[in-house]
């Protein structure tokens, strides 16, 4: 037969999903609640179930929306010169770059002139250690 509803308090509710956030394990917060641990871990699992969860692409734009505005709050400090708010602006700021996925290394397309330049460049370096070693053969 299937568990009916615990019914539990919303305040309460909040107190045991803050708790489990902070790191406490059900059994510890069973013990704050006075409650059964496997109680704790039906209603907070219940509850957990119970949430929206926005799907990767709909999270980084919520994400890319959220550092904008956190972003644009700190506008007026740094422009005032304030150190910290610079160096917050900044993290936000590299923090938006990988979410667009400027972080990310894009694979290089050499052109034939790149190559050639390269391939002349690694020639001349091999001419050069020849060199060398025609010089200095002990070496």
């Amino acid at each position: 037969m299937a568990d009916p509803e615990i019914p539990v308090p919303p305040r309460r509710l909040r107190r045991m999903l803050d708790a489990l956030i902070g790191g406490l394990s059900p059994e510890m917060i069973a013990v704050e609640e006075n409650l059964a641990a496997e109680t704790v871990e039906k209603v907070v699992g219940d509850e957990l179930a119970r949430r929206w969860v926005a799907p990767a692409d709909m999270f980084a734009k919520i994400q890319i929306a959220r550092l904008e505005s956190f972003c644009a709050s700190l506008m007026d400090r740094v422009e005032a010169g304030e150190l910290a708010a610079i160096d917050r602006a900044l993290r936000i700021l590299d923090r938006l770059d990988r979410y667009h996925g400027l972080g990310r290394r894009t694979p290089v397309t050499a052109s034939e002139d790149y190559r050639a330049r390269l391939i002349a460049k690694l020639d001349a370096v091999e001419a050069n250690l020849a060199a060398d070693r025609q010089r200095n053969p002990e070496a």
